[in-house]
C-alpha cells in the first residue's frame, strides 16, 4: 500500500500534463498565449474540487499552474499584491515535475522570503499593510526575488510555475492570482491575472488513471501505523512533509480514531510574521481522509443538510483538548450526528460512493520552527511508523480501530 501513497502523490502531474494543464507552445510558437490571455491554465482549490480532484489535494489550499517554456533570455516577471492569507509561495518546476537548482537558484520561494517593491511592506517579515511584490523566474542569480527557470544550466525546456495560497482570507471572488509578464527573445508579452483552461478535461483523465491498475495491500485497521510519505515527484512542496497510512472503513460501524497532539500554529488566515517567536511551532497543520487508489481523491461526501463535506480537516477546524491534543474519528456521514455528540472530538468522513475502497490518512507540517524537533520534516522518508514515533513523540498520531460507545464511554485505547 506505500506504493499506492508515493503513487497518488505523483499522478496529479501526469494528469495535467495529460489533459494542456501542462501543455506548452511548440519551438515555432510563442511560449505564451497572445497579450490579454489568462496565464494560470489550472487551477485546483476547494471551488474545483467538484472537477478536479487528484493527488491528495488539501481543501485549505489553492494552487494556479503556469506551464512556459524557457528560451535562452527567457525571463518570467510575476506582480501582485501580498495577499491576506496564512501563507503564499511560488516554485518552479522541470519538465518531470519536480524541484530543483540552477546557478545557485532555488526553484522555490516562500512569502518570507520575498523581498517586497520598495516603498512597501511584506507582512510575513515586518506587522502592516499588505504591499506588492515582483518575482522573477529567470537564470541570473543577481534579478531580486530570483527563482530558477532551468535546472542543470540549461536555457532551453519546458517548465512549470506554480503559485500556492493556504487559507486565504475572503470568499473566492476576492482571490486573484498574479499578472505574469514574459520576455525573451520574441519581445515582452503580459498575461492577465485569471485562469483558462485545463480544467474541464481533468476529470475523463481521473477517471482513466483511476483504472491504471497499480496493485496494492491492504492492511488489517487495527494495526494501521504512520510513516513519512515521500511524495516525490508531484509538483512537491517543500514547505510540506506529511505523514500517511491506510486503511479499509469497517464494515460493522466501527470507527477510526486518530490520536496525537497538535504543533502549534497561528490562528486565523491572515500573514504572519515568519520565523515565529517562541510558542508558534509550524505554519499549517492539516488531516485529511483520501481514497488510497490511483489518483488519490480526497473524499468529498454529501453531508445531511445537503451540503458538501470533504475529509480535509485544517488546524482551525480541529478541536483541541486542554493539553492541545486533538481526536480525530474517521466514520461515516451517517455517524456523523453520533460522533460529534462525543465532546472534543473532530469528525471525519469516509466516503459514501466507495465504502469498502481503502483511504489514506494524511498529515501535513508546514514550515516547522528551526526548534521544533518532534516535526514530520524530521521523520525520516519512507522509515517505519515505530521511527517516526521515536521522532515525534507525543505530536505522533496513533490510530486505533473503535466502536462509536467505546469513544464515548472512554474504552477506545490510545495507541
Amino acid at each position: 500500500m506505500r506504493d499506492v501513497l508515493n503513487a497518488v502523490l505523483t499522478v496529479g502531474v501526469t494528469v495535467a500534463a495529460a489533459t494542456g494543464i501542462g501543455a506548452t507552445a511548440s519551438a515555432d510558437e510563442p511560449a505564451a498565449p497572445p497579450a490579454g490571455r489568462c496565464a494560470w491554465q489550472g487551477e485546483l482549490s476547494p471551488r474545483t474540487i467538484g472537477q478536479v480532484n487528484f493527488a491528495l489535494p488539501d481543501t485549505g489550499a489553492w494552487y494556479w499552474i503556469l506551464p512556459y517554456e524557457a528560451r535562452p533570455g527567457t525571463t518570467i516577471t510575476l506582480t501582485g499584491q501580498f495577499p491576506q492569507a496564512r501563507y503564499m509561495s511560488f516554485n518552479t518546476y522541470d519538465s518531470r515535475f519536480s524541484s530543483f537548482t540552477a546557478g545557485g537558484l532555488a526553484s522555490a520561494l516562500p512569502d518570507y522570503r520575498i523581498a517586497p517593491d520598495p516603498g512597501t511592506n511584506n507582512p510575513w517579515q515586518h506587522p502592516g499593510d499588505a504591499g506588492t511584490y515582483t518575482v522573477n523566474a529567470t537564470s541570473d542569480p543577481n534579478v531580486p526575488n530570483a527563482l530558477a527557470l532551468s535546472p542543470g544550466g540549461a536555457t532551453d525546456g519546458r517548465g512549470y510555475l506554480v503559485f500556492r495560497e493556504y487559507l486565504p482570507a475572503g470568499d473566492a471572488a476576492s482571490i486573484r492570482p498574479p499578472e505574469v509578464r514574459i520576455s525573451d527573445g520574441a519581445g515582452t508579452r503580459t498575461l492577465a491575472a485569471c485562469v483558462g483552461g485545463g480544467n474541464e478535461l481533468l476529470g475523463a483523465v481521473t477517471s482513466a488513471l483511476g483504472e491504471a491498475g497499480i496493485s496494492r495491500r491492504d492492511k488489517p485497521s487495527a494495526t494501521t501505523g504512520f510513516r513519512r510519505a515521500s511524495g516525490a515527484g508531484a509538483f512537491p512542496n517543500v514547505d510540506n512533509a506529511y505523514l500517511a497510512t491506510t486503511f479499509t472503513p469497517s464494515a460493522d460501524g466501527r470507527v477510526m480514531v486518530v490520536r496525537g497532539r497538535a504543533p502549534k500554529a497561528p490562528t486565523g488566515t491572515e500573514p504572519v510574521v515568519w520565523p515565529p517567536g517562541s510558542g508558534t511551532q509550524v505554519r499549517y497543520f492539516s488531516f485529511c481522509t483520501n481514497l488510497a487508489v490511483l489518483p488519490g481523491p480526497v473524499v468529498v461526501d454529501t453531508a445531511a443538510d445537503g451540503s458538501i463535506d470533504s475529509g480535509c480537516r485544517t488546524d482551525e477546524q480541529t478541536v483541541l483538548d486542554a493539553a492541545g491534543d486533538y481526536t480525530y474519528v474517521v466514520g461515516a456521514e451517517a455517524q456523523r450526528a453520533e460522533i460529534e455528540a462525543v465532546p472534543g472530538v473532530t469528525f471525519v468522513p469516509t466516503s459514501s460512493e466507495h465504502p469498502a475502497t481503502p483511504e489514506a490518512m494524511l498529515i501535513r507540517n508546514m514550515l516547522p520552527a528551526t526548534d521544533f524537533a518532534q516535526a514530520v520534516q524530521n521523520v525520516p522518508v519512507d522509515g517505519t511508523p515505530e521511527q517516526a514515533a521515536a521522532v515525534m513523540g507525543p505530536y505522533y498520531p496513533h490510530a486505533t480501530l473503535c466502536t462509536i460507545a467505546a469513544v464515548r464511554d472512554g474504552g477506545c485505547p490510545s495507541a
